[in-house]
């Protein structure tokens, strides 16, 4: 079944991984209607939490897509 992007339902979070020899984060992001839910910090902690109200699900959505390439481009990965 393919995702609705612009959808206002909840999908779950995408999480992304960079590790490297100084660094071993995670960063999520999940839409929840019109905000952009954004969780990071160290794997093995909790991390922090940043929602951002996009205004629409439909901004929402390529927002994240627009935060995906960014961390793609810094070397993060999805898991």
């Amino acid at each position: 079944m393919a995702k609705n992007v612009g959808s206002s339902k909840q999908s779950g979070p995408r999480r992304f991984e960079f590790k490297d020899a100084t660094s071993n984060k995670f960063w999520e992001v999940a839409v929840q209607g019109s905000t952009l839910q954004v969780k990071f910090g160290k794997i093995g902690t909790d991390g922090q939490s940043k929602p951002k109200e996009c205004g629409t699900p439909e901004k929402a959505a390529t927002e994240l897509e627009k935060l995906v390439k960014e961390k793609c481009g810094k070397g993060y990965t999805e898991v």
